[in-house]
């Protein structure tokens, strides 16, 4: 972690609604504490995990996500880990954290790193499409190089403070991993920094999932 956790002054916390397929970004409004991280919609599926294209299944069902999980790519921004929360993506096997942070200034940051994988490589594929049809985040393109299919999304917001997201989800299989960070300052944190941090991360976490 980023060291010691120091006493901060109270603000609300996030309500979070996590394993996620709708992202949704940071609330508008001056003085309100951003939204919680992307939620989702998807189906329940079953446990198992059995790919149907011929490669490997991944399995994440027992992943511990919060131990796992390497925040040294975030250390340049001097962020500080005041709460974790490994609740599990909703309706179907998988593995998930949520790190609640601040920054040196007080600002919230937060990052959720997650990792589904269905039944099924069809399966993982309508979870992956799910969130390029219900984000609310604006869509940057197609990531090269960090599965069968990739993208990422942005978004700006102004809370009290400049909020800024980056969002990147891949899958490959029957594995969806999707890395969700966000950064308050008094300036907004450049999307190229957020990029490059999230995907590290998510390439860790892609070789972190076991097969089956």
């Amino acid at each position: 972690m980023f060291g010691v956790v120091r006493e901060l002054p109270r603000v609300a916390r996030l309500v979070a609604a996590l394993g996620v397929v709708l992202a949704i970004g940071g609330c508008d409004g001056g003085g309100q504490v951003p939204a919680a991280a992307p939620t989702e919609t998807a189906e329940a599926s079953p446990s198992g995990a059995s790919s149907s294209a011929g490669g490997p299944s991944y399995r994440a069902l027992d992943l511990d996500l919060c131990g796992r999980t390497d925040l040294r790519p975030l250390a340049d921004l001097a962020l500080t880990v005041i709460r974790t929360d490994p609740k599990p993506p909703v309706g179907r096997p998988g593995a998930a954290c949520l790190f609640e942070m601040r920054s040196s200034a007080g600002h919230e940051a937060n990052l959720r790193v997650e990792a589904s994988t269905p039944a099924t490589v069809a399966e993982a594929r309508l979870l992956y499409r799910g969130t390029q049809q219900a984000t609310g985040m604006t869509p940057v393109g197609a990531v090269a190089e960090v599965g069968e299919e990739a993208e990422a999304f942005t978004k700006r917001s102004e809370p009290g403070f400049k909020y800024a997201e980056y969002l990147v989800h891949a899958r490959t299989g029957n594995l969806v991993v999707k890395v969700w960070l966000a950064v308050g300052g008094e300036s907004y944190a450049p999307t190229s920094t957020l990029a490059e941090k999230s995907l590290t991360i998510l390439k860790a976490t892609q070789a972190a999932v076991p097969t089956a």
